[in-house]
């Protein structure tokens, strides 16, 4: 959750209080927040509506281990959901081109995975499943984090690959993947991995400034 999800968030938490006969306090309030903010408010809603609809568990009130059991259920549908998609851009598209994901946190793992040309480069379906449970495995460890709100890394297919090289060729339009508009929004953030600076090469680059400088004061 974000700065701005809070007043939604007290809202949730007066609602869920009055329902059990609870008071809010401000202490109870933080302590929710904290154990919770790693989660979207969306999330955090529906696991609060799953806790209180469940024939058992609604009975009791909803600890935060609570919550964050049903929001952790959630998460691996999120997680199944983009790789189904995942899988059928590589099925549908391929690698020829480039592709515009409606969720950001796909072009992030994809990177992390070799980029979108490689992912499609599977040669059966075995190879399918490993690369199918490492996108999950990374989706669900970094859902709800700050890597989520990271600007969105271009995946290049083979086609702008190509022309990339060649003088003056035009860039070939991305396909979009899922729901359209939220694709076209990712695509105004999308970052060329040419641009991206990692850590190692920061470091790289701090050291080669700082030799300079000694050599300039020698």
């Amino acid at each position: 959750m974000q700065v701005q999800d809070m007043e939604k968030f007290s809202q949730i938490l007066s609602w869920v209080f009055a329902y059990y006969e609870k008071d809010l306090t401000d202490l109870t309030f933080e302590m929710y927040w904290n154990g919770l903010k790693d989660y979207s408010i969306d999330e955090v809603q529906a696991a609060f509506n799953a806790h209180m609809q469940h024939p058992e568990d609604g009975k009791w009130w909803p600890k935060v281990s609570d919550i964050i059991k049903n929001c952790k259920g959630g998460t691996q549908d999120n997680a199944l959901r983009a790789w189904n998609e995942v899988e059928t851009a590589i099925r549908k598209v391929g690698a020829y081109q480039d592709v515009v994901f409606h969720d950001p946190l796909i072009h992030q793992i994809i990177h992390k995975m070799g980029g979108w040309m490689a992912l499609c480069d599977i040669p059966d379906e075995k190879s399918l499943v490993f690369k199918a449970n490492e996108f999950k495995n990374a989706y669900r460890a970094l859902y709800g984090t700050p890597a989520q709100q990271q600007p969105p890394i271009e995946l290049t297919g083979i086609i702008n690959a190509q022309n990339a090289k060649i003088k003056g060729a035009k860039k070939a339009p991305p396909v979009l993947i899922g729901n359209p508009e939220q694709a076209k929004e990712v695509m105004k953030r999308l970052q060329s991995p040419d641009n991206l600076i990692t850590i190692s090469q920061a470091t790289e680059k701090l050291v080669k400034n700082l030799q300079n400088s000694t050599n300039a004061a020698k």
